[in-house]
């Protein structure tokens, strides 16, 4: 069985952290799969969304404590191999967190855009508890006010999925059976703007966070200019003209 499932349904890539048994926690296999998964989906140019979930009752259980025992699988497990963010995937995100998302779970929670949550999701960084860093400190204390970052951090406590939604760690809570529905419903609204401006919107604000206002108004300006150069922006505007939907290509 593989631990992944990949799948592409029109437009919208779904993939399935596919190890129940083990609540869905990385081994290197798991790891390897998704590496080379995101690396396809940011290439295939007919995948203008991902949506990513959790086979059974868990989104994942962090990282597999029994491989990490394997000699020389420590090491690996440092390099967070299995976060688009290392990829540089532009495209959006939408995380279907169907159960709990534990440690290097809510690590890849935290890549997503948006995230949609069950009602029985649980959300949890218990690192410190074992001695060790989680990877994704400086992520979850720009996602949330610095006091509750730090006390998720500090504490190793769970939250339930509806004070995740109190404090903005995810976007919407639904009941376990419409998870997946709702991130699919999201996923097509999406697809129904022109790709190259939702990617260029991402990779900007990726990019500017950290920056002084004069670095990111030009790269506000550049990426605009590229996109008033492409197809889509010339249909979007004919479109409008002709009081029709637009047909977007993403070129």
């Amino acid at each position: 069985m593989s631990v992944l499932i990949y799948e592409k349904k029109g437009k919208i890539a779904y993939i399935t952290l596919n190890r129940p048994e083990k609540m869905n926690a990385v081994n290197r296999e798991l790891i390897d799969e998704l590496a080379k998964t995101w690396v396809d989906f940011r290439d295939d140019d007919n995948l203008w969304v991902a949506v990513i979930t959790g086979a059974g009752k868990a989104f994942c259980a962090g990282a597999d404590f029994q491989s990490l025992s394997q000699p020389g699988v420590q090491e690996e497990f440092n390099v967070a191999r299995e976060n688009p963010n290392q990829y540089m995937v532009w495209k959006p995100i939408i995380g279907a967190i169907n159960g709990h998302a534990i440690g290097r779970g809510l690590s890849i929670a935290l890549s997503c855009d948006i995230r949609i949550a069950s009602e029985a999701a649980k959300f949890s960084m218990p690192e410190v508890r074992f001695n060790v860093m989680p990877q994704c400190v400086d992520i979850l204390e720009r996602a949330l006010p610095p006091a509750i970052a730090r006390e998720l951090l500090l504490t190793g406590d769970s939250i339930t999925a509806q004070r995740a939604y109190e404090i903005g760690l995810v976007n919407k809570v639904v009941p376990p059976e419409q998870v997946l529905s709702e991130a699919t419903a999201t996923a097509e609204r999406l697809c129904k703007n022109p790709p190259l401006a939702v990617r260029a919107m991402k990779d900007l604000l990726s990019r500017s966070r950290d920056l002084n206002y004069q670095t990111g108004a030009a790269l506000y300006q550049n990426a605009n200019a590229r996109l008033r150069i492409s197809e889509d922006f010339a249909e979007g505007i004919k479109a409008f003209s002709e009081k029709r939907e637009p047909t977007w290509k993403g070129r």
